[in-house]
């Protein structure tokens, strides 16, 4: 008969069945075993490093040794390393490494082939083994390693491109490339041309889907391959094309709800369209007027730039009550602190602080931390520079084997690629930061305080935008340039 007798677990207090360990502290249920045997680090009893800390004083995770756990399972028979068992004795790792060994190893030669080995090694040696055994599981993950070490699919980015299962491909690929089995290649870019497919095949299009294919394909699928070449592709360029593709389909329809051919199109037409909808509607200037210039649209029409109806704008009391609160919340995420006070004390639009590099980094005796957002560095002196010095120390998805040696202050969950801007986006809105708001008023405090053409060379603005921020804000520099440019009247060596 089984045992159904009840126990208390001493960590959780739920009362469970029999399914547990007993330790020196009492009984300790499976949910609380499988928690405080991953748990590793600096134990602050000993002080002995890289221990496994299943054990607990107070409130504080404490080693075997300290805690008289005497539990032969949690060594390893192979390796013998300290970890919660996985399977037959072997920790994660060790389990890890047989799994991938079989699946790797090519049946015609008994070896994993000179080309994959780099994969193993990365997935072996990462954080968290118990991640990759999980994601092991997934079988287009086995079907993909299966026939790239069987020799039935070419490692080739066409190979991934082509893969039904994509996010699949797609995260296993940039595995590839920051293992260096594959050269690195425009990730943005390569999912905007598979938007691009799907949405030219599933969307109704009434009428000029040819014209519209034409404008979608030459005019913004070719400058971005071009824009490729030179560097990779930011978020900012593919949302803005997927926008104007968008809004040309969008155009055509609602004309076709007018019976109104594209190529007859009047300015009647035109001032309706922006009259009777939402202000997105003005995306569509751009498809207009490629229309027109390819004789698409046989009338000479005007299609007016859209005017922003209102300038958003954080106080400056609300925004540095806003800063205090997030970066005196014990509880907020180091990377959100740092990300805050990037926007609220230098003005940086959320897609360039995802997109910073550690290189771009440097700290001097002092404490203070430069920053290279442009041509020049500028400083952040402490208690400012903390958040992102402490961020530097402790990057998050870093535990994986695809960000080992992430180059980016904002490591992203895909292999080579830093955060998705709008996960900070969604992050800091949730912090209570007005995003546009809190830049604006950022802008217009470092105009105040510095010349616009200084402010747009050190944080990475064009001089127009920081020259209107001056009017704006009523900040008169124009003076300046004449200080700056007055004969120096002084005797040589005086």
């Amino acid at each position: 008969m089984a045992d159904t007798s009840k126990y208390h677990c001493t960590r959780c207090h739920d009362e469970r069945q029999h399914r547990g360990v007993r330790w020196p502290e009492g009984f300790v249920c499976r949910r609380c075993y499988q928690q405080a045997t991953r748990r590793r680090g600096t134990c602050p009893s000993c002080q002995r490093p890289d221990r496994l800390l299943p054990g607990l004083d107070d409130t504080q995770a404490i080693c075997t040794d300290c805690a008289g756990i005497d539990d032969p399972r949690l060594t390893c028979t192979r390796c013998g390393d300290q970890d919660e068992p996985h399977r037959r004795g072997l920790c994660a790792r060790c389990c890890l490494t047989d799994d991938l060994t079989a699946l790797l190893t090519t049946a015609d030669t008994g070896h994993i082939s000179t080309e994959l080995q780099p994969l193993l090694d990365a997935l072996t040696s990462q954080d968290h083994p118990r991640s990759a055994l999980i994601w092991l599981r997934n079988p287009d993950v086995r079907q993909l390693l299966d026939g790239f070490a069987q020799h039935r699919l070419t490692i080739s980015h066409d190979t991934f491109a082509h893969y039904p299962a994509e996010r699949t491909a797609r995260h296993l690929r940039d595995l590839f490339i920051s293992c260096g089995i594959l050269a690195p290649y425009d990730r943005n870019l390569d999912r905007f041309t598979s938007w691009l497919k799907k949405k030219l095949a599933s969307t109704p299009i009434h009428q000029s889907q040819q014209v519209i294919t034409g404008f979608a394909t030459w005019h913004h699928l070719r400058k971005l391959r071009a824009r490729s070449q030179r560097q990779p592709l930011e978020n900012g360029p593919i949302a803005n094309a997927k926008q104007e593709i968008t809004a040309a389909i969008d155009f055509t329809n609602w004309l076709y709800t007018r019976n109104t051919p594209l190529a007859q199109a009047t300015q009647s037409d035109i001032d309706a369209w922006l009259a009777t909808g939402p202000t997105t509607r003005s995306i569509a200037r751009m498809f207009v007027r490629w229309c027109i210039t390819h004789q698409h649209i046989t009338a000479h029409l005007e299609f007016p730039y859209r005017r922003a109806r209102t300038h958003p704008m954080t106080s400056d009391d609300e925004r540095y009550a806003r800063l205090t609160t997030i970066l005196g919340h014990r509880d907020t995420p180091v990377w959100v602190k740092a990300a805050t006070v990037l926007l609220l004390i230098c003005a940086q639009p959320v897609s360039r602080i995802a997109a910073i590099k550690l290189d771009a980094l440097r700290t001097d005796d002092s404490g203070s931390l430069w920053i290279r957002f442009a041509d020049a560095e500028v400083e952040l002196p402490p208690p400012l520079a903390d958040p992102v010095t402490e961020l530097i120390a402790q990057r998050p998805n870093m535990n994986t084997a695809a960000n080992q040696t992430s180059q980016w202050l904002f490591p992203g969950v895909t292999a080579g690629h830093h955060i998705n801007p709008q996960t900070l986006m969604g992050k800091l809105r949730a912090n209570g930061i007005d995003l546009q708001g809190a830049r604006n008023s950022a802008m217009r405090e470092l105009v105040r305080a510095i010349p616009p053409a200084i402010a747009a060379t050190q944080f990475g603005y064009r001089a127009q935008t920081t020259e209107r921020h001056a009017f704006i804000s009523g900040t008169n520099w124009s003076a300046y340039p004449e200080l700056r440019q007055e004969p120096d009247t002084t005797e040589p060596g005086t």
